[in-house]
């Protein structure tokens, strides 16, 4: 295949890779250069401002799009772009990595066989060992990003894991000394329609990457704990790809992706005023 790869930063350039390693042959596109429509599908992986705009232009074309996550950043930009998406049909994919990642799969595979109780999702490192170079210059630091979007991971694999659900609530803040312009801290509760109940804990201040999934079944909890790994964007890839080539609606396409993020936005919208509620010392999150 012929593959546009729209922003080529570091995910843009981890997907080439694969990509590249699959056998396909990559058209990369820098931010603000026309797009190349000559081709069989495209990877939007500019910073997430861009998202919906470069997707719409290739959806539109009937060209299968995969888009990086979020989806978008907010409520108002996330319906516009829906409803003018409304009755396009094209192959959509927006992305999950960590739903393929092998201990979640293997999570997956407990979930389905045993009732689970209650799952504790957590996610945190250091701002600027996550984005090399200087990190105020990323999207994750200014006002389109933020930990809860920028990882927005946790409740995606969560809804994965346990269905629709039926309610969110959110507190946020930013504790730290960072030099960014949105949360740095945030704490989600959120409970399924099939009633189990999850809570998510994510940080851009772990000096230490973590990742940690637990599950808990009344008796008993396994933890699975979630390494950064090339092979589950690999598996994403070929994924998606095999949707295409099966004329398949990929998991996690534009619909369900907009499921969950205005989940996360209407919960965020409805908090009270969190930029007091975690007014902490910013020196005890310097240390973190």
């Amino acid at each position: 295949m012929r593959v546009a790869i729209v922003g080529y930063g570091s995910i843009g350039k981890r997907h080439g890779d694969n990509l590249t390693a699959l056998g396909h042959t990559i058209v990369p596109i820098d931010i603000g250069e026309f797009p190349d429509f000559d081709v069989d599908c495209a990877f939007i992986c500019s910073p997430t401002q861009y998202h919906g705009d470069q997707a719409y232009s290739y959806l539109t074309r009937k060209i299968p799009t995969f888009i990086e996550k979020p989806l978008t950043y907010n409520l108002e930009t996330l319906q516009n772009l829906m409803c003018s998406l409304e009755s396009n049909k094209t192959i959509s994919m927006v992305g999950c990595n960590m739903r393929f990642h092998p201990a979640l799969r293997d999570a997956k595979e407990l979930v389905n066989k045993h009732k689970v109780i209650f799952a504790r999702a957590e996610f945190g490192y250091w701002l600027p060992f996550w984005k090399k170079g200087d990190y105020t210059k990323s999207y994750s630091a200014s006002e389109y990003g933020g930990i809860i979007i920028d990882d927005i991971h946790e409740i995606d694999y969560l809804y994965w894991l346990f269905g629709k659900i039926k309610d969110m609530k959110i507190v946020f803040g930013k504790v730290s000394d960072l030099e960014i312009k949105c949360e740095d801290i945030a704490e989600i509760s959120i409970i399924f329609e099939n009633g189990i109940t999850a809570s998510v804990h994510q940080n851009y201040l772990i000096k230490n990457y973590h990742r940690k999934l637990e599950l808990n079944f009344g008796h008993n909890k396994t933890t699975f704990r979630i390494f950064p790994t090339n092979l589950m964007y690999k598996k994403e890839v070929e994924y998606f790809l095999g949707c295409i080539k099966n004329n398949q609606m990929p998991m996690n396409n534009i619909n369900e992706a907009a499921y969950v993020l205005e989940k996360v936005f209407r919960a965020k919208e409805n908090s009270s005023d969190n930029s007091g509620s975690l007014n902490l010392n910013a020196s005890a999150a310097k240390n973190t």
